[in-house]
């Protein structure tokens, strides 16, 4: 049955409209204190987040002057070098790393679809702010082994000014899980930055896109099965 679905999912989201291209976003209008806990701003039907949390960051609020015009975020206390990417990659779970943000994402167990990928807007307010950061995303596969996939090093060193800074998942130990092996999945998002001594980078609207649809009825299943299995029989008749 799995790999029915799986070989149907690409109809399946034509015959269901998609829920959202964003999943989830973190945008800091809402956030009320420095102290007050950065909750999703938006969060697509087939997924849960947790809140964007930090490790040894120190997080400041403004309430004004972001891209927008409006609250932002302030994140200092980072990396001054990055830490041993070979090491920093390579985990026995899922945990967040020191000096980064993350957030947990949930997917509906009757859902398909994919993550896509990350973008925030960001801005270095000081020469000596970080100049490189990275995404990247966590998960465990059937067998209980951590895979992950990153962005690899993003140069920001011209982000003086709001920039949006898009991140694919274009590398890593094993290909994100799509369709059916989304369904029910966990995964952990994390951001990664370092250079200069550390100092402050400015953040807004963290956002993760891709694609979800509820899995198809038992009916509509087996209507698609049927419909293909005409038009391969049709093929082999012309054949």
């Amino acid at each position: 049955m799995k790999i029915l679905l799986a070989s149907l999912f690409s109809a399946a989201l034509v015959c269901s409209s998609a829920q959202a291209s964003i999943l989830g976003q973190f945008d800091f209008n809402n956030v009320a204190t420095v102290g007050s806990p950065n909750d999703p701003s938006c969060v697509a039907p087939c997924v849960e987040l947790t809140p964007l949390t930090t490790c040894d960051l120190i997080a400041g609020l403004h309430t004004a002057g972001g891209p927008d015009d409006s609250a932002f975020r302030t994140y200092s206390g980072w990396d001054r070098t990055q830490y041993d990417a070979l090491v920093y990659l390579n985990r026995s779970g899922t945990w967040q790393w020191p000096k980064t943000l993350a957030f947990e994402v949930q997917v509906d167990p009757n859902s398909l679809g994919a993550i896509t990928g990350l973008s925030v807007d960001l801005k270095r307010p000081y020469s000596y702010s970080p100049d490189s950061i990275m995404a990247s995303i966590f998960w465990e596969d059937d067998n209980g082994t951590v895979q992950q996939r990153n962005s690899g090093p993003v140069d920001i060193t011209g982000a003086t000014s709001w920039t949006n800074v898009s991140f694919d998942f274009d590398q890593g130990t094993a290909p994100l899980p799509t369709g059916v092996d989304y369904s029910g999945e966990q995964f952990t998002i994390e951001l990664y930055a370092w250079g200069g001594n550390g100092g402050a980078l400015y953040l807004d609207n963290v956002t993760l896109t891709g694609e979800c649809a509820p899995v198809p009825e038992p009916g509509a299943v087996l209507l698609i099965a049927t419909s293909g299995l005409v038009l391969l029989l049709r093929r082999r008749v012309r054949a």
